[in-house]
């Protein structure tokens, strides 16, 4: 069997969770970064429940979670008046709404 490598471009976030994924699946991939050091950059991120899925089958997302928290509300401010114009809860609605549905057609 020849042997399967991958260049994966970028050492971000994305960068390397493809390079792990691949690897898991046994393919040789090489990432570039153009950064001489891999270190966190910005204030921070959102990771969809979709993400949270991909990094939980990875084995990541437990040692995820000491580093993250769950925003309570997501509020827009006017930067100039430093005035919020509207805040908007966050409440976990799924599962009201899938608990609502009929048996079996919510998987």
């Amino acid at each position: 069997m020849p042997e399967r490598r991958v260049i994966v471009a970028g050492g971000g976030i994305g960068g390397l969770v493809t390079a792990l994924a691949l690897h898991q699946r046994g393919i040789e991939a090489v990432v570039l970064e153009q950064s001489t050091r891999l270190e966190a950059v910005g204030a921070g991120i959102q990771i969809s429940p979709n993400a949270c899925h991909v990094l939980d089958r990875l084995g990541l997302l437990d040692a995820l979670r000491s580093h993250a928290f769950e925003p309570r509300s997501i509020d827009i401010t006017d930067g100039r008046r430093d005035r919020l114009l509207i805040s908007v809860p966050l409440t976990p609605v799924a599962a009201p709404l899938r608990s609502a549905l009929p048996e079996r057609s919510s998987r």
